[in-house]
């Protein structure tokens, strides 16, 4: 019995295949992501609804979102940061532009623009602000909002403005503020040679190589000036004060020794 036992061939057990079961789950979560996708696309919610612009100064929002090339009904996904900084570099006053997505469909643009550190008069009564980096923004005319710059009433030499800019871009906020006009006014020896117009009344002089660093003295030397008189300052190697009709009678003031005060 033992031996027709041993001829009788073992039958392996089958285990159940899983692996159709497998790639039916996978066929099932694909096409219900895909129905998924379309549901989101065909919903409100895929689409841009607002855009808003943070950092703007010298441009309106409206213009930097109609610049932009972003609409609101588009799809937000499709919002790309390098498109919007490509379609925006005609704005020549915007220095950098980031992109920030906040679901559902608002889409933030915050703009980065050059100073401005003065203001060109035109002829013909425009305003048109000069920026850090020696460039007047003729794409923007200021003539209707506050004067909260220097206004250059006069200046010949076109070429000058990116070394004033510069001067201009250095000096602390309060000096700045401080300045109401500038021009150039040139001498046989000295193409540089500038005369400021204060907000307080009195006149200075001096050179545009050495602006930054004489100007931003201003706050501290005008403390030394006689008080109730105005007139005019000579900031060169030494600072000089000549009161207003008597030319006469200039009056040497200290020049500090330590570094100028920032504001």
């Amino acid at each position: 019995m033992a031996v027709y036992e041993e001829r009788i061939p073992h039958v392996k057990e089958q285990r159940p295949r899983r692996r159709g079961n497998r790639k039916l789950v996978f066929l099932l979560g694909l096409f219900f992501l895909i129905v998924l996708i379309i549901v989101f696309i065909r919903s409100p919610y895929s689409k841009v609804q607002q855009i808003q612009v943070y950092g703007n100064d010298i441009y309106p929002a409206e213009q930097i979102v109609k610049n932009s090339g972003l609409v609101i009904g588009m799809q937000f996904l499709n919002v790309w940061e390098s498109d919007v900084r490509t379609s925006l570099k005609p704005l020549e006053g915007i220095k950098e532009v980031s992109v920030e997505r906040s679901f559902p469909g608002v889409i933030r643009l915050h703009v980065q623009e050059y100073r401005r550190v003065a203001f060109w008069n035109g002829q013909d009564g425009s305003r048109y602000p000069l920026l850090e980096n020696g460039r007047v923004l003729r794409q923007v005319n200021f003539a209707k909002r506050v004067v909260d710059r220097p206004l250059i009433s006069s200046w010949s030499a076109p070429e000058l403005l990116p070394q004033l800019a510069k001067a201009l871009a250095k000096m602390s906020p309060g000096v700045l503020g401080e300045i109401s006009d500038i021009a150039l006014t040139p001498t046989v020896y000295d193409k540089q040679r500038v005369t400021l117009y204060m907000r307080d009344g009195n006149e200075v002089r001096s050179v545009l190589y050495k602006l930054d660093t004489m100007l931003n003295w201003y706050p501290t030397i005008a403390k030394e000036l006689p008080q109730g008189v105005k007139g005019v300052l000579s900031l060169f190697e030494q600072p000089w004060f000549v009161p207003y009709g008597t030319p006469d009678a200039p009056i040497p003031l200290q020049s500090g020794e330590a570094q100028p005060p920032q504001s």
